[in-house]
This record gives C-alpha cells, sequence and structure tokens, in this order.
C-alpha cells in the first residue's frame, strides 16, 4: 500500500511547492493545509490537523484520498522519456487504419514496425502486427506473415516477462544466500544462471543480453561458480564491452539510463577485486557521489549495500578516514532505510558500526549494533546473525566490558556447539582470540593471541569467513601504533 505520508515528506522543495500552490490557486485551503501538516510532521499528521480544523470523519478521508490522487498525478506527470512519443504512436494505431487507406495505412505501420524493432518493444509490436495481419486479411501469403510475426512477438513477450523474472529471482536468492549461506540458495542462483542463458540464447535480443549479463557478471563477482555449471559463461571483460556497447547505442532508452549505476557498481567491484586501481578509482568517485541514490532507489532489486563496506576498504587503503567519518556523519547517517529489504537494513547499520569502530568510537557502534539486533528478527539468517554477535562481542572486548563480554560469548559457545553450525568450526577460534584478550594470562596473552590469530587467518576465508572487514592482528598484536584495525 503507498506511504502518501512518507511521499509528501521525500518530495522534493520544488515538487511540494509546484502541489501545494496548485491547491491555494484552486482554493482548495483545506488540501493545501493538511499538505503542509504532513510535510512538518509525516509521522502523526492526521491529529495534528484534525485537532486544529473542525473536519468530520468522512470529510477527512475524502480529503485524504484527492490529497493522494493529486501526489499521484503530479508522480506520473513528471516522467519523461524520449520514447513516449514512439509509444503514442502504438496507441493511435486505430486511429490510423480507420482515418486512412490500407496502402497508407499499412506504410505507415511498417515504418513504426522499424521503429518499434529497434526500440525491442514486443508488446507495441503486437498490436502494429496484428493491425497488419487484419488489413492482409483477403491476401493469404501476407496474412500468414503477419500472423507468424505477431505469434513471435507473443512468445517474444513472454521472454522478456521472464527475463526480468529471472533478475528479480536471482537477486531474491543472492539475499537469501548472502544472508544464510545455505547451499539451497546458492543451487538456485546456478539454475538461473542456467535458465537466463538458455532464454537469452532463443532471441537475438538486446535486452536478454542484458539480464543475462547482469546476472552472470553479479554472480561470477559474488559468488563461487561450480564447474559443473551448464551455460556459457562469458569472460567478464567481454560482457562488459558488449552490454556498455549496447548502452550507447540505445542511450535514450530510459531502462538503460537507469541500469548505467548498476553497470557503474559491477565495473567497479571487477576492477577493485582485480586491483586495477585507477580504473576502480574512476568508478569509485561516481558511486560515491550517488551513495543515497543506490541505497533507496530501484536497481532491478540487486544488491549495491555491498558498496559501503568497498568505501570503507578504500578510505583505509587511502589514507582518507577522516573523509569516511565526516561523510557519515555530514550525510549517509541521515539516509533512511526500512527494514523491509534485511539485506540493505543490515549491511547499512554494520557499515555505520565499522565507521565508528573504526574511529574508535566504541560505544556508537556497540549502540547501533544492539539497536539492528533488536529491530530485526535475525535468528533464522545463521550467517549474518553470527557476523553481528561476534562483531558485537567483539567491541565488548575491545572495550574491556567484561559482564556484556562474557554473556555473549557464552551464547556464540552455544550456538557454536549446534550440530548444524559444523561449518562455522572456525569460529571457534574466534572464540579463543576473544576469550584470551578479554581475560588471558599477562605472560602468555600476547604468545597465544599469535597462535590463535594465525589460526584464525588461515582458517577463516570462504563463503562462510566471518568479520572480513577487521585485521584482528592490528587489533590485538601491534598495540597503540595507529594501525587501522580494517583490512585493506
Amino acid at each position: 500500500m503507498v506511504d502518501l505520508y512518507k511521499i509528501v515528506s521525500q518530495l522534493t522543495e520544488d515538487e511540494y511547492n509546484e502541489i501545494f500552490n496548485g491547491f491555494v490557486a484552486n482554493k482548495a485551503e483545506r488540501s493545501a493545509s493538511f499538505l503542509e501538516t504532513i510535510r512538518s510532521n509525516p509521522e502523526s499528521p492526521d491529529k495534528e490537523f484534525l485537532d486544529k480544523t473542525d473536519i468530520n470523519p468522512s470529510a477527512f478521508y475524502v480529503l485524504k484520498s484527492r490529497l493522494g490522487t493529486r501526489v499521484e498525478t503530479h508522480l506520473l506527470n513528471r516522467l519523461g522519456d524520449p520514447n513516449l512519443q514512439l509509444i503514442q504512436r502504438v496507441l493511435n494505431v486505430n486511429d490510423l487504419i480507420f482515418h486512412n487507406s490500407r496502402e497508407i495505412s499499412v506504410a505507415a505501420l511498417r515504418r513504426l514496425e522499424k521503429e518499434l524493432l529497434s526500440f525491442d518493444f514486443p508488446y507495441g509490436l503486437m498490436i502494429v502486427y496484428k493491425e497488419l495481419q487484419n488489413l492482409h486479411a483477403f491476401d493469404e501469403d501476407n496474412y500468414t506473415y503477419f500472423k507468424s510475426r505477431y505469434n513471435q512477438q507473443v512468445a517474444y513477450a513472454v521472454a522478456m516477462d521472464k527475463g526480468v523474472d529471472l533478475v528479480v529471482q536471482f537477486f531474491q536468492a543472492f539475499d537469501d544466500w548472502y544472508l544464510n549461506r545455505k547451499p539451497r540458495e546458492l543451487a538456485d542462483m546456478i539454475r538461473i544462471m542456467e535458465k537466463i542463458d538458455n532464454l537469452n540464447n532463443l532471441y537475438e535480443s538486446h535486452r536478454l543480453y542484458i539480464f543475462k549479463s547482469i546476472i552472470h557478471l553479479y554472480a561470477k563477482l559474488f559468488i563461487e561458480i561450480p564447474d559443473t555449471i551448464r551455460c556459457q559463461v562469458e569472460e567478464v571483460e567481454v560482457m562488459f564491452e558488449r552490454c556498455i556497447e549496447i548502452l550507447g547505442e540505445y542511450k535514450d532508452d530510459t531502462l538503460y539510463q537507469n541500469l548505467q549505476i548498476l553497470f557503474n557498481f559491477l565495473r567497479f567491484t571487477y576492477y577493485e577485486q582485480n586491483q586495477i586501481r585507477d580504473r576502480a578509482k574512476i568508478y569509485f568517485e561516481i558511486l560515491d557521489y550517488k551513495i543515497e541514490e543506490m541505497l533507496t532507489m530501484y536497481h532491478l532489486n540487486a544488491n549495491v549495500s555491498t558498496f559501503l563496506f568497498q568505501k570503507i576498504r578504500y578510505h583505509v587503503r587511502n589514507n582518507t578516514v577522516n573523509q569516511l567519518t565526516d561523510d557519515v556523519e555530514r550525510f549517509i547517517g541521515d539516509i533512511q532505510l526500512d527494514p523491509y529489504r534485511i539485506t540493505y537494513f543490515v549491511n547499512y547499520n554494520r557499515f555505520l558500526a565499522l565507521t565508528y569502530f573504526i574511529g574508535g568510537d566504541y560505544n556508537k557502534s556497540s549502540r547501533i549494533l544492539f539497536n539492528l539486533r533488536n529491530e530485526v528478527n535475525l535468528r533464522k539468517n545463521v550467517h549474518m546473525e553470527l557476523e553481528i554477535k561476534f562483531f558485537q562481542a567483539l567491541i565488548y572486548v575491545v572495550r574491556q566490558d567484561f559482564d556484556l563480554a562474557n554473556q555473549l560469548i557464552l551464547a556464540l559457545q552455544r550456538q557454536l556447539r549446534k550440530p548444524s553450525m559444523a561449518r562455522y568450526e572456525h569460529g571457534k577460534k574466534l572464540l579463543k582470540i576473544l576469550n584470551v584478550a578479554l581475560g588471558g594470562r599477562p605472560n602468555t596473552r600476547q604468545k597465544n593471541l599469535k597462535n590463535y590469530i594465525e589460526q584464525w587467518n588461515e582458517t577463516n576465508v570462504g563463503q562462510f569467513a566471518l568479520l572480513e572487514e577487521i585485521n584482528l592482528e592490528h587489533l590485538f598484536l601491534k598495540g597503540d601504533d595507529g594501525a587501522i584495525p580494517i583490512i585493506s
């Protein structure tokens, strides 16, 4: 259900003023007043407005409904698309064929066909081919041809819908895997890779290729693809090159315009992983400028929230941690995310906690994690639950908060004893590190810490790794030497 109050609070100043002035111009003072109340108090505007007016509940319901309609209409009218003229022509096809001769209608429709083929718009082509089929009702060969073309576009439209569905399903599976690290979600992603590859091979379609590339690129960058996969896995550079070519050729396509940020994220990740620092810097600066857009806008459900941790590593490596802290204080810390998408909500709060941890504000870091654990239930999301618990326990140890640290360490010990937690055997080594750091014997503490941390670094690898951003050697063995306890 649309949250009218949240939408009003998110309108730009110009948009709000346009709607407000429209009510004033039409002498709709109550609507203007209620809009103003929502803007100033989006949490509980109803009570405030009812208290200061004598409107009855029935009239208030009508007022709210009209306001919602006005806001929705404004949002619809602000849509700009260079291809709207083309779509308008499709919608006017009936007017064309009923008011022109058959020859003129056929010629105009064939021209429209070419434009729609370039646009890769099967829904419009279905209309065009259906009308061309009807216009050739007494010409058997052409009638059969256009009927066949119509059926092809119907099948292609279904394939396009399936392509979008597969992209969405892939990122649903990725989010589940990201939180749980269960083989089932990994297997789901592999099956989806195979399906989108097969679908792409059925049609000569640049859109399906873009959908396929998003899935394949993301998989190659973020998961371990088994050798047994039954699809063609192209080289990353080849996919990037062709996708960039497509996005450039159809630069007026609004879908492709809005996918640019996703491809920038994928390219940054690729260059960062391969330590191609000069190119990574270019895309980092583009993404860093749009970090709020990345976290709050729709990108085919792709999980781009991992950029937050790449941002931490980037600043640590470039010795610009002060800028990282400043960014959080100035604007990143004020970004509003809802818990409905757990991965984004959790990663955002983990990012804030890590930033304050780097800066030595352990109390604030711990409070963020404590509030996070109370806001979202991670019991079914085992991997992420361990990630956050271990991080919080580590903060308690660094703070030398013995009671809270011991409580959480004991809880983690009980959890790791379960048979289902066998894949987190390395977590027991981390518990040893925390125990020694918290209360080990002074004369053997450093030696034991060094030994356990070496074991930890050797075993904390792969898809079940924990606390990858934190360098325990710097944290516990190098003392107060100014070293930042984050892996760079």
